[in-house]
């Protein structure tokens, strides 16, 4: 018997799931609200108002966890299926790196909302304290969603408070902080500035580390709202982030980067009464980045380098939703996006190499200049149904193009399923296709690409259990598989992580996957502290394997974490102390082994050659530590005063990132020296927040 794929029975599913005839609800079974079920597994949220559908904190309890920089995206890198080293924010999520993840703030979508991109992006520039409400999916999201592989991540910030206006000013090791909210006498108006000015140039200073980094960022956020009338709000918002970076090392050449982010939109948002709610958002984006590399190799091999790209953005996205009966509910939207991305490139780069059985000094060089730009386009329509009693089932069909290959279009179905078997247990499942294409921006023009490659493109298959147990305790439980294939070529360096000029380094390879596979089971228990708990805690396992397929064989991701293990505790017995620690194990992440030889030359002598082993073959140690942090709150009838302190790394646990390798000549032998790369040692910090 032949067999019938998901895809071609769904233009089946979704018109039969439109005529669904509202009168068949039992009698006496009361209306549901099908536009606040949650039919998506693989999701946290976290928001402002305790009890929220499906949050897994507030956002104060957000705030008391132990943290890094206050980073948003280092903090909820605990989340189970993601995962981050001790230098990035950028997390991983179930195997695919952070590019694979939408990040959404009030409507707009950021591109690269990173500082400090030469250290793949060390803080987020999105400040912690400015987020209210956050949706991640870590898989299976719908159709209002696209344009991504792995994972979105959905942010909404904070509003003013009511009554008179609100100072706040803040600061810690690293960072300063002021914000401004307020709203108007009668209540239709608000406003929210914050600012945020990072300093670990003068961290590093006072550990005489100035010769060799010297970072600095800043970050700007603004927004204005106004109640035009019931149910209609208009918003305006603006985001600046700026940061630069001198970095100078001996035997190096000087790197001098700046990265600069703007963005300004505007959002409206209505609803009606007849349960019409729509939100339409109109904005514009403008980023650059600059790096210049001047100086020597080993004092004697040149390196000049000038990288200028640049990116503008215009977007242009309405959403609607609106109940059809009491059993369908209706939503829908459509997006406009215009881009142009400009690339100076620029490069010379001496390296000795072995030719003809001679050691000899070769010159790369590199002159391009390129433009592109392009139209993008995206429809999707997504009905939710209650097909019988505590079935609830979501099916979306999304249409995309990409500026960067206008007029190529992808289709991609989606389902989602929840059934409330009992009360206190809900099953979910998601199946679903997803595209993503290459941004106008993503040329990898130092490795000589050109042209753009056609979107990549996965299938999600999610299963998950939500169950509510007696004492308050929730058990999560999540299966899934996300197939990736159509995969472009990508280049990586093996070895050399955290390189300034990755593009010269001898270790670089061009990785070009058939496909790719991560699957996985995630569990959460968790008990939330509450008005009359003061303990919270949640204990997470997580079995996970993401390889790739290059050539014969399978190829873990740069990020295959086998076994995670996550306690946390949380102790707040009054309103005035948090106690919070967190504890992390994983099994170590895959490296790549480095070997030497001995090259005979023809002079008679021998040159010693470096040789890479088969790509993530070898593995780490186990990776683990324990962060601890205490806030303290005073509330004098002025304002509110917060101080924290935090540990890192309580114990101090040397973790790993790689190792660097060195040659090790004995006679007619070579041996490599392994010298290990420490991740984040002991790091405690502390801070205080003056509100008024």
């Amino acid at each position: 018997m032949n067999r019938v794929s998901p895809a071609r029975l769904f233009p089946l599913i979704l018109l039969s799931m439109i005529l669904t005839d509202g009168t068949a609800r039992a009698q006496g079974e009361p209306p549901v609200r099908l536009s606040e079920i949650i039919v998506t597994p693989s999701r946290f949220g976290i928001s402002d108002a305790v009890g929220a559908p499906a949050a897994t904190l507030t956002a104060q309890e957000l705030a008391a966890r132990p943290q890094v920089g206050e980073d948003l995206f280092r903090v909820i890198a605990r989340l189970p299926g993601l995962a981050a080293d001790d230098f990035t924010a950028r997390f991983w999520v179930r195997g695919a790196p952070n590019g694979q993840v939408a990040v959404r703030l009030d409507g707009l979508d950021l591109v690269e909302p990173f500082h400090l991109k030469d250290i793949d992006g060390a803080l987020s520039i999105v400040d912690l304290p400015t987020v209210r409400r956050l949706d991640l999916y870590t898989g299976g999201f719908t159709a209002d969603y696209g344009d991504r592989l792995a994972g979105v991540l959905a942010l909404e910030t904070a509003t003013a408070p009511t009554g008179p206006e609100r100072t706040s000013l803040g600061v810690s090791a690293t960072s300063l902080r002021v914000s401004h909210a307020g709203r108007t006498s009668d209540g239709r108006a608000e406003w929210r500035l914050t600012a945020r000015r990072g300093y670990p140039d003068l961290a590093l200073r006072l550990r005489g580390r100035e010769d060799d980094i010297f970072p600095r960022y800043h970050d700007l956020a603004v927004k204005a709202e106004w109640a035009l009338a019931p149910g209609q709000r208009l918003s305006v918002h603006a985001l600046h982030a700026l940061d630069t970076l001198r970095f100078q090392e001996t035997g190096e050449p000087a790197l001098n980067s700046r990265y600069r982010s703007d963005s300004g939109w505007i959002r409206w948002r209505g609803e009606w009464s007849s349960g019409l709610v729509g939100e339409t958002v109109l904005g514009a984006s403008r980023l650059g980045w600059n790096r210049q590399g001047d100086g020597f190799f080993d004092q004697r091999l040149r390196l000049l380098l000038n990288d200028d790209r640049g990116l503008t953005l215009g977007i242009l996205r309405s959403d609607w939703s609106r109940p059809l009966s009491e059993r369908v509910f209706l939503r829908a939207g459509a997006a406009l996006q215009r881009g142009t991305s400009d690339y100076a490139y620029g490069l010379l780069r001496e390296e000795t190499v072995i030719r003809e059985a001679a050691l000899v000094t070769e010159r790369r060089t590199e002159q391009v200049r390129l433009s592109r730009s392009g139209t993008g386009a995206a429809l999707f329509v997504s009905p939710r149904v209650a097909l019988a009693p505590g079935w609830i089932a979501e099916a979306g069909l999304r249409a995309e193009s990409a500026p960067a290959r206008p007029g190529e279009w992808e289709a991609l179905p989606r389902f989602n399923l929840a059934w409330n078997a009992a009360p206190h247990t809900t099953l979910r499942a998601a199946w679903g296709r997803h595209a993503q294409a290459q941004g106008l921006h993503e040329l990898s023009v130092p490795d000589g690409e050109r042209t753009f490659a056609s979107a990549e493109r996965a299938e999600h298959r999610v299963l998950g259990l939500e169950q509510r147990l007696p004492k308050g305790l929730l058990l999560r439980a999540e299966m899934y598989q996300r197939k990736g294939y159509q995969r472009r070529p990508r280049w990586e360096n093996l070895v050399s992580l955290y390189n300034v000029f990755p593009e010269v380094q001898t270790d670089r390879i061009r990785v070009d996957p058939q496909g790719d596979d991560a699957r996985g089971l995630e569990l959460l228990l968790e008990r939330r502290a509450g008005a009359d708990v003061a303990w919270g805690w949640s204990a997470g396992y997580a079995w996970a394997r993401a390889v790739e397929r290059v050539g014969n064989r399978e190829v873990p991701r740069a990020r295959d974490q086998r076994h995670t293990l996550q306690i946390e505790l949380n102790y707040a017995p009054n309103p005035r102390w948090n106690w919070s620690a967190a504890w992390r194990y994983h099994t170590g992440w895959p490296t790549t082994d480095v070997s030497y030889v001995l090259v005979p030359l023809a002079n008679g002598r021998r040159a010693v050659q470096r040789v890479l082993g088969a790509p993530y073959a070898a593995r780490l140690p186990a990776y683990h530590r324990l962060d601890l942090r205490v806030t303290r709150r005073w509330a004098p009838r002025w304002g509110e005063v917060r101080a924290f302190l935090d540990v890192f790394n309580a114990y101090d646990r040397v973790n790993l990132l790689g190792y660097n390798t060195s040659p090790v000549v004995r006679g007619t032998q070579v041996e490599a020296r392994r010298e290990a790369k420490d991740l984040l040692p002991f790091l405690p910090s502390a801070g205080i927040e003056v509100s008024f």
